[in-house]
């Protein structure tokens, strides 16, 4: 019989009108986002290898004179690193140089005292009373309020006027007896010192000791209102009369401060206080390490391949590959307008791992894109119509995409709350990419495409693209009237084996009929996979393959080590000045040519005097000088125009154990969030391709001998997102599809199906996201390729493991449950058999045996309550249900094995069947007494 259609509704307005209420928000928002980010090279702040900053050494010095220890230098490094963090100056760089100094840069940052304020402060406080000063005088100015005076500052002509600026009464330690350290305070926030004040106070929350050493002092001194001196860095900062206990903790340092100076010491006491003094001892300002010229280079070579992929996609696409475009376009405007935003109020510096955030979500936002056109034609070539493919196909897509988006969002935040330095950088615009990409797609590219679909699509489906899906819906058409089947069988059944479908054909419809449709599915044509590529059928080569590369990545690693960047190592810090017009690349060959080609090169400018500071991994002051010789001597400069020093590692192990923890927080989320969403066994196999990923591109860095620097890491986080949408993407349609019932076959033949269903998107966006890589790997300047190298390397290891690794080790895992297993063992090892529902036959499920039963059941139950007359003989009335059961039963075994994908092989046993009619009888029997006795009762009321 003939496939029955629906008959063409109208498109419903209040569909419509959301659909074009969708798209006015989306025009707000885009033209509300191009006014905040216009200009973007003033709207969007930008990093310290950007745009370059202020570079402020810190000197140390030891109280009693002696050497500070290489413990006081690492701690004061990591207190002046979260002090700087705290400032909003995410990007910056904090390192040791030499024994007794700390190299700090800040981008964007011009005022050196402002920085110096914050983060040089010792932040030593401490609570003491006014009675245990032992200096008369100190104790006499304290008691008077002489402690806090506003300095003057005298002009040319001899005449004073006051600075603004308090100074503070510095006392001496050891001239009194401390009360509560900085150590003891729990909390720290800022208020209003009074409600009519315009200063402001410091508000501190003491631990129990705390707490309890302030009560007790408190309630000793309130009977005489006694004072509590509060000392900040040697500094008087107030000292209040105590007018009774105060039991709860809660101290306030007032000091007629402003808000920027009550942030500032808000700052500095949470971040806790310095175990060693620093001293101001040079400022000046850097350029940026990437250089303009080399950036300028990577972004022009960048938007190069974009318009090629552009290019590509409409050609692929053709109409569709406009709103692909559009919708690009848009993602583009909205990251911008939030970068801008963020910017705006100090939260966002624009960085190299900042682009690499950037890179993946335009990656990922191209990738929803395809996935949704791809969906899109797919439902029409199973028979849907076009308004209706853009409504189901589009759903699909639009929930395959949030749920891979989600996946990789996990990972972002950890990276992002968990991290330090550039890492949590590239979590930020990772994150904020894929809030962008899910609004795309919903505020966009669902109701344009939902809009078009009726009209402009449907009446011109060459132009759109999906004239070849068309068609092919019609052959398939044919080929399900021929089978018994709807067309979304009949394509799936075409797909996984050509040769099992044509069996079916001619079992059902004799060979003529069947050559003359095979003809016509043999002569389709279109851009879409018509039969699947058997992958899981070289599994075990597959995956050998990948033990082996593995094995070979790690022993490499192993034996020839990584070649790790002097900001994981440190090294040399070489400083030249009165450099002219010598520019970054010259300093750059030089350095080059002098065996340094990784060297990291910065311009600098200290009172108008140009200069470079170029940084090295060599560790001896000696050969550092011999190469900086060298440079000069290239160069044209004098001996006497550079200074080296040595310098510590910018990525301390704070830095890198705060970044392993996120990235392992990140990998158990990820795995939970898959579980709920799936099945943990699918989280469990995605991380398990993705250390695939991370150790093939070390693996290749250690065999190459390329420097492993903050590029390589923020490539290899980009991996990372890469990796596991791709993965997501594929589990995500082995699950749609394993949840159907209507063609049945093992789930290694599912899984290889569903590996083929995505595997044109796969394609596409690999080619999207690797065309711009591979142009900056190739013409971009020095200091991207490191980045754009691993990115290429990864973007190819993450395709192939999702489809090579993930899924066939997920099938097998999956093939050990008892309802696969038994399908593994009803159709054997090979990958594409499989047995379709006909017309006529009953729905068999992975347990067909239990289906049938419960089908048969309901079936007979309802025949009896029909047509069972009231007053029928019982036994009669049981025997003819148990007899139709039999014979039902019995009809669908045999019209299953008529289409069976072996003609000589039936579907279940003649003993399993007789069995099963046996027990299908029984069970209708007891059916029939109980419909029987309903039928008395009712009769009786």
């Amino acid at each position: 019989m003939a496939l029955e259609r629906t008959p063409k509704k109208p498109v419903a307005p209040n569909t419509d009108r959301r659909n074009v209420w969708l798209l006015v928000v989306t025009t707000i928002l885009v033209i509300a986002s191009i006014f905040m980010f216009t200009p973007p090279a003033e709207r969007i702040n930008q990093g310290l290898d950007i745009q370059g900053g202020l570079s402020v050494v810190l000197t140390a010095k030891n109280t009693d004179g002696g050497a500070v220890s290489a413990e006081d230098m690492e701690a004061s490094r990591a207190i002046i690193e979260t002090r700087v963090n705290a400032l909003g100056a995410s990007e910056a760089t904090v390192q040791l140089q030499g024994d007794d100094q700390i190299l700090v840069q800040i981008p964007g940052l011009s005022d050196s005292q402002e920085a110096l304020n914050t983060i040089g402060k010792t932040g030593q406080l401490v609570f003491a009373r006014l009675d245990s000063f032992t200096d008369e005088e100190v104790k006499k100015k304290i008691a008077q309020g002489d402690y806090g005076t506003v300095g003057t500052i005298t002009d040319e002509f001899g005449y004073s006027f006051p600075s603004g600026q308090v100074q503070h009464l510095t006392v001496q330690p050891g001239t009194y007896t401390p009360l509560i350290t900085g150590s003891e305070i729990s909390r720290v926030d800022i208020s209003r010192a009074s409600e009519t004040a315009s200063d402001y106070s410091v508000n501190l929350t003491l631990n129990s000791k705390g707490a309890q050493a302030f009560a007790e002092a408190t309630k000793e001194l309130a009977a005489d209102h006694g004072r509590i001196v509060i000392i900040l860095d040697d500094e008087v900062q107030s000292a209040p009369a105590v007018q009774g206990e105060i039991p709860d903790g809660k101290v306030s340092i007032t000091g007629n401060y402003t808000l920027e100076e009550a942030q500032s010491l808000e700052t500095v006491l949470e971040s806790g206080s310095l175990p060693i003094n620093f001293e101001y001892a040079q400022a000046q300002v850097v350029g940026p390490t990437l250089g303009q010229e080399a950036l300028a280079a990577g972004v022009l070579v960048a938007l190069i391949g974009l318009a090629i992929v552009m290019l590509y996609l409409l050609f692929f696409y053709k109409g569709l590959g406009l709103i692909t475009a559009g919708a690009m376009a848009i993602f583009a405007v909205l990251y911008l307008g939030l970068l801008a935003l963020l910017s705006w109020f100090g939260q966002f510096s624009l960085s190299l791992a900042g682009i690499a955030g950037i890179v993946l979500t335009v990656g990922m936002a191209a990738d929803s894109s395809v996935l949704t056109l791809e969906r899109f034609r797919e439902e029409i070539r199973m028979g849907r119509s076009i308004r209706a493919a853009s409504k189901s196909g589009v759903r699909h897509a639009i929930l395959t995409s949030i749920d891979a988006d989600l996946v990789t969002l996990v990972s972002a935040l950890c990276l992002f709350f968990l991290a330090s330095a550039s890492v949590k950088g590239f979590g930020l615009t990772l994150a904020l990419g894929i809030f962008c990409d899910i609004a795309m797609m919903l505020l966009f590219k669902a109701p344009i495409i939902r809009l078009l679909a009726p009209k402009a699509i449907a009446k011109h489906p060459g132009f759109w693209g999906v004239s070849d899906s068309q068609a092919a819906a019609k052959v398939y058409e044919e080929v399900a009237l021929a089978e018994g089947v709807p067309v979304a069988e009949a394509e799936t059944a075409a797909q996984m084996n050509a040769a099992e479908s044509d069996a079916v054909l001619e079992a059902d419809e004799g060979s003529a009929k069947a050559r003359a449709v095979e003809a016509k599915l043999a002569a389709l044509k279109g851009r879409f996979i018509k039969h699947d590529i058997n992958f899981m059928g070289y599994r075990k080569v597959l995956l050998t393959v990948a033990a082996v590369v593995v094995t070979l990545c790690l022993v490499v690693v192993g034996v020839r080590g990584l070649n790790f960047g002097i900001e994981f190592i440190g090294g040399s810090s070489t400083a030249f000045h009165g450099t002219g017009d010598i520019t970054t690349e010259q300093m750059r060959t030089a350095f080059s040519d002098a065996g340094e080609p990784d060297a990291v090169i910065q311009t600098t400018s200290t009172n108008g005097e140009a200069g470079f500071l170029v940084r090295t991994t060599t560790m001896s002051a000696e050969d550092a000088t011999e190469v900086a010789s060298t440079v000069a001597a290239a160069l044209g400069l004098g001996s006497n125009d550079f200074e080296v020093t040595t310098i510590g590692p910018d990525w301390g192990p704070s830095v890198i154990s705060s970044s392993l923890i996120a990235f392992l927080v990140s990998i158990v989320l990820i795995i939970i969030y898959i579980a709920i969403r799936f099945e943990y066994k699918m989280g469990i196999m995605a991380i398990v391709a993705l250390f695939h990923d991370l150790i093939l591109v070390m693996g290749i860095y250690a065999l190459v001998g390329r420097e492993v620097n903050p590029n390589t890491i923020a490539a290899l986080l980009t991996i990372l997102g890469y990796s596991l949408y791709d993965t997501v993407v594929v589990f995500h349609r082995i699950n749609d599809n394993m949840k159907e019932e209507n063609i049945r076959c093992t789930f290694m033949t599912m899984a290889n199906h569903s590996i083929n269903q995505v595997f044109l998107r796969t394609i596409n966006t690999t080619i999207t996201s690797f065309i711009p890589v591979f142009a900056m790997l190739l013409f971009g300047g020095e200091t991207l390729k490191d980045f754009a190298f691993a990115m290429a390397i990864g973007l190819i290891a993450g395709s192939y493991s999702s489809i090579a690794i993930a899924t066939p080790l997920y099938a097998l895992w999956k093939t050990r449950e008892p309802r696969y297993a038994r399908l593994q063992k009803r159709y054997g090892d090979k990958v594409g058999l499989f047995e379709m529902e006909m017309k006529g036959a009953p729905a068999l499920a992975s347990v067909p045996l239990e289906r049938i039963e419960k089908e048969a059941k309901a079936q007979e139950a309802q025949a009896v309550a029909e047509g069972g007359a009231p007053g029928e003989d019982s036994a009669a009335l049981r025997a003819k249900s148990e007899e139709a059961a039999r014979r039902k039963v019995q009809e669908s075994v045999q019209k299953k094995a008529k289409t069976s994908y072996r003609a000589s092989e039936t579907y279940i046993s003649d003993a399993e069947m007789l069995e099963a009619a046996e027990e299908a009888a029984r069970k209708a029997g007891r059916a029939s007494d109980r419909a029987r006795k309903r039928s008395q009762r009712n009769q009786k009321r």
